[in-house]
């Protein structure tokens, strides 16, 4: 007798599980112990049923890179002061984006890994990065509209990301040996890349009480 096929909502759910759990051998094991096999032994499920729902396993990784984006994005969303000024959101969004990396690192290395492939191979991945950097730019947009920097925000948001990018680079690679710590590092590289907008008194307190906030 045929075996009935599963349902939408079982395969469904049959990939999430597999999602979950993937995730968290990569958290407890990291990526090179992870495998479609090493996810088929820790559900207890047949090692052929992965492939058909990944694959391969940079399949695998690319969902896992997709979610982890997502977990970002909406750290990064949550922390934005909507309505604010400008450079209340430019700083709020830096903030974000060095307290998700401090915070959770092994997605960080997972998002940034340089050993994958080209996010266009993969389309939704490619598309939930476009709409990360999307609304940093808009942020940056905002600052550009308001008269406080000048320049094309796409060029900016850029020099913003690459600079922020290094320094959490640096903090989840544990490199950081210098004499120099992360929370001795944060403050003064928000203040160097706002440059004449981080002068005034009003934003260096505000970027003392962020770096505060990062050490508890």
């Amino acid at each position: 007798m045929a075996r009935p096929e599963s349902s939408a909502q079982d395969r469904q759910r049959m990939r999430e599980r597999m999602i979950d759990a993937a995730r968290r051998l990569y958290l407890d094991r990291g990526a090179e112990a992870l495998s479609l096999r090493t996810l088929a032994d820790a559900l207890g499920i047949s090692h052929t049923l992965p492939y058909r729902y990944f694959g391969n396993k940079q399949a695998l990784l690319a969902q896992l890179r997709r979610d982890a984006v997502e977990r970002f994005h909406a750290w990064v969303l949550e922390r934005d002061p909507a309505g604010a000024d400008p450079l209340t959101r430019l700083r709020a969004l830096f903030d974000a984006y060095l307290g998700f990396a401090r915070r959770h690192p092994p997605e960080y290395r997972l998002i940034f890994a340089s050993d994958q492939p080209p996010p266009d191979r993969y389309p939704e991945l490619l598309a939930a990065r476009e709409r990360m950097f999307d609304f940093a730019m808009d942020v940056v947009q905002d600052c550009i509209d308001a008269g406080l920097v000048q320049g094309d925000a796409r060029e900016i948001a850029h020099a913003y990301w690459i600079s922020l990018h290094g320094l959490m680079t640096l903090h989840v690679a544990h490199q950081l040996v210098h004499g120099c710590r992360f929370e001795q590092l944060a403050p003064a590289l928000l203040e160097r890349l706002l440059g004449p907008l981080g002068t005034s008194n009003a934003g260096r307190s505000r970027t003392r009480k962020a770096a505060k906030e990062q050490r508890r």
